[in-house]
């Protein structure tokens, strides 16, 4: 599937992403879908020997569902590392220390990002696992109702409401796994907890509001298995992506 999107700017925090280029087909009527997420979209990799790099882009999982969706969609890609659902980093962090901690609150950013890529038929947000760093003292229900909010805002359509765009479906991706040891210190200290307790809360907010939902534990076996114990390994983007990939057919099949 050829790529015909520019690329955005990276940054990185302690999951180090930037958005990648759309996966898109010559198709006119083609589903478009507009993956919001944090470096485990990105294909953040780090290893004592390579430090930091990223998974070749046929390997990241909204690539992976891209390729199984076919040539009747596009897929966009913006993939933030450090990005939370409503929480601001501390300045700094990322690639340059001019950089504004608020740039990975995603609820700031998220109404450019789509008016950028109007026009969308569905939303897939991934977040929440920066929201369990130990640094927020933050809990699962108060991410869920965060995730709620975002949904909320993406349903309103007031980031188009200049314009007859339809307003796109969202399908909230419950995040993997996340233990509390890692590579990062006590980065994750309670954050195993957040993210078990997590997936139930948001997937009855997303029953409440009509958005579709998929738990990302359920295909994600266990921890992210890279080495760093955050960062999802080729073999999980995999199954992860096939299973994104199924739920967005069985949405349009409707």
């Amino acid at each position: 599937m050829p790529l015909n999107r520019r690329s955005f700017l990276g940054l990185s925090t302690i999951l180090l992403s930037s958005p990648l280029p759309v996966f898109s087909s010559e198709n006119k009527q083609a589903k478009r879908i507009l993956v919001y997420g944090d470096s485990n979209s990105f294909g953040w990799a780090w290893s004592p020997e390579k430090d930091i790099y990223r998974l070749p882009i046929d390997q990241i999982w909204p690539q992976v569902m891209a390729q199984k969706l076919g040539p009747n969609y596009e897929v966009e890609v913006n993939a933030l590392g450090g990005r939370t659902v409503k929480r601001d980093q501390k300045d700094g962090n990322g690639t340059g220390k001019s950089l504004s901690g608020k740039l990975f609150n995603g609820m700031v950013s998220l109404p450019a990002v789509l008016s950028e890529n109007l026009p969308l038929d569905i939303v897939i947000v991934m977040l929440g696992t920066n929201d369990a760093n130990s640094r927020y003292k933050n809990n699962a229900k108060a991410i869920a109702d965060d995730l709620e909010e975002m949904i909320r805002m993406i349903q309103a359509g007031e980031w188009q409401s200049n314009t007859k765009f339809k307003t796109p479906k969202v399908l909230v991706i419950a995040p993997p796994l996340q233990p509390n040891e890692t590579a990062y210190g006590d980065a994750f200290s309670g954050a195993e907890k957040i993210t078990k307790e997590l997936p139930p809360l948001l997937q009855e907010k997303c029953r409440i509001l009509g958005a579709e939902y998929i738990n990302a534990q359920d295909f994600v076996k266990g921890i992210p298995g890279q080495i760093d114990r955050v960062h999802l390994s080729p073999e999980q983007h995999k199954v992860l992506g096939e299973a994104a990939a199924a739920k967005v057919k069985e949405i349009f099949a409707h």
